[in-house]
């Protein structure tokens, strides 16, 4: 007998009660699907993101009512990922699509729960580039420092014209180049990558606190 099923043969044998805890993580998963569609009308994009109960938008945890309830984990990154497909100045709008029996009495409510939870990001992300920024003028200080202090010991050696050759120097020379390509490296992923990925994630946040969006059943 094969030992190899096929996804659909899998997932009978999983609701049929065989594996019961595969089953459950299964379920699991399914459940945390968020169904995504795109269209582009008149040059605004509109993203529509379907969710399978309240719960996988707020946060059961947060004992918050709206419109200060937070939202999941999963919500945020699949709204703030999808939006940072497009460029960050294009229109966009966002649809959010729950169940009939999930839909407040005002979706006005919910509308600003998406709105302030994204705005309180917002603010997090401010704090957060705030210290990036600190750390990163440490880092720049530092490799400056280290390119000085290897120019000041090569002009030394060259000065007292001190072999180059002799293993002292050698020794020095390449630690200090190793520091210098360290603090170097160190500074420009800080920059170019970190601190440039925390700047376009606030901009995305605070782009859909601005964007229409709208609630409607299913």
């Amino acid at each position: 007998m094969s030992c190899f099923f096929g996804y659909a043969e899998l997932q009978a044998q999983l609701k049929a009660g065989l594996y019961p805890r595969q089953a459950q993580i299964l379920e699991e998963c399914e459940m945390k699907k968020i169904v995504v569609s795109k269209e582009e009308q008149e040059g605004t994009v509109q993203f529509t993101f379907r969710f399978k109960a309240l719960g996988q938008l707020l946060d059961d945890e947060d004992p918050t009512p709206l419109p200060e309830k937070e939202l999941t984990e999963e919500a945020e990154d699949a709204i703030a990922g999808h939006l940072d497909e497009c460029w960050v100045s294009k229109p966009a709008s966002l649809v959010i699509e729950l169940p009939e029996k999930d839909l407040p009495d005002t979706s006005s409510s919910l509308i600003d729960a998406v709105r302030h939870h994204f705005g309180f990001r917002v603010d997090d992300l401010t704090h957060d580039l705030k210290i990036a920024r600190r750390e990163g003028t440490y880092s720049l200080i530092l490799m400056l420092g280290n390119i000085a202090f290897l120019l000041l010991f090569v002009a030394y050696v060259v000065k007292n014209e001190i072999p180059i050759e002799s293993i002292k120097v050698a020794i020095i020379i390449a630690f200090l180049t190793i520091m210098n390509w360290a603090t170097i490296w160190d500074t420009y992923e800080h920059f170019v990558y970190d601190y440039r990925n925390l700047a376009r994630k606030r901009r995305i946040f605070r782009k859909i606190t601005k964007i229409p969006v709208t609630i409607r059943g299913y």
